[in-house]
């Protein structure tokens, strides 16, 4: 079983569950367990990109928050959190049950930080096997490999030899695949991989990039949208109001093109990879940054 888990406040709580690895806007902390692996991801720099922390609680399945500082920026991250239907795993450090009076958290548990790792452990995580895709973070060369693509698979299996659809439309034969620093044949999804691809080159692929079995998904400068606000800190959304939209590893500013009820357009400053049923998070920036979420329509 393949865990990968957001630890969107300590990076000490992340150096706890695995080592120090890869990356590109979040950090990948990586463990090898009996039967597969944690992954846990970290924002770099939260001053710097704080969009991170939204695409690594997209991504993850089960969130970590520590409490040992329960500051405005807590209160950040517990607003997200309710946003999300995501088991949330807090720390005992600290007591928050007020604020969990205020913020209505669904699936969540306390745990020791020395007893996180088992405490992931313990979560049966429900995947969708209908077809196979990968969410890309970084490509770039390598002497004697040629093209090496990083990545999450989010959903079904990747096997070596597969072809798989670029957003360009180009067709790719996964050529091999690695994680946790062993050549694998086949890997499920949630699983932190490195693909050396045969048909596309670094240059022709960027982060947020999807390869799958299916037809394409190619970039888009519109899509339309439902809409969940946050009950602490709502707001009324309206035409022409800007907002960041984070979907994964795709990020863009986003416009309200229209809005009725729920259901909204949104029109991106720059074309995304995003398909049917994809969630987002809205950012904003007024506190709570991260105000709503929303699917793909």
């Amino acid at each position: 079983m393949h865990h990968i888990v957001s630890v969107p406040l300590n990076p000490a709580l992340a150096e706890l569950i695995g080592k120090k690895g890869s990356g590109n806007g979040i950090t990948f902390y990586n463990r090898k367990t009996d039967d597969g692996a944690i992954v846990a991801l970290a924002p770099t720099s939260i001053s710097e990109k704080f969009y991170s922390v939204a695409e690594s609680m997209l991504l993850a399945g089960q969130i970590v928050v520590g409490t040992d500082n329960l500051d405005k920026l807590f209160g950040e991250i517990l607003v997200a959190c309710s946003l999300l239907d995501k088991r949330v795993i807090f720390t005992k450090d600290g007591s928050i049950e007020q604020f969990l009076k205020g913020v209505k958290i669904g699936r969540h548990d306390f745990s020791d930080s020395s007893q996180i790792v088992q405490k992931i452990l313990e979560h049966s995580q429900e995947y969708d096997n209908s077809e196979t895709r990968v969410d890309i973070d970084k490509a770039f060369p390598v002497k004697g490999l040629g093209t090496v693509l990083l990545g999450v698979v989010t959903k079904g299996t990747l096997k070596v030899h597969q072809e798989l659809y670029h957003g360009s439309g180009k067709k790719i034969v996964v050529r091999s695949i690695q994680s946790q620093d062993a050549d694998m044949q086949e890997v499920g999804t949630g699983t932190r991989v490195g693909i050396v691809p045969k048909g596309i080159e670094h240059d022709e692929v960027e982060k947020g990039d999807l390869l799958v079995s299916a037809n394409p998904v190619q970039r888009v400068k519109r899509a339309a949208v439902s809409i969940r606000m946050n009950s602490v800190s709502p707001e009324a959304l309206h035409k022409g109001f800007h907002y960041f939209f984070v979907s994964n590893f795709s990020v863009s500013f986003a416009t309200i093109e229209s809005v009725e009820g729920e259901s909204a357009e949104l029109g991106f400053e720059k074309q995304i990879p995003v398909e049917k049923g994809d969630q987002f998070l809205l950012m904003r920036e007024a506190v709570p940054r991260i105000f709503a979420s929303g699917r793909v329509l």
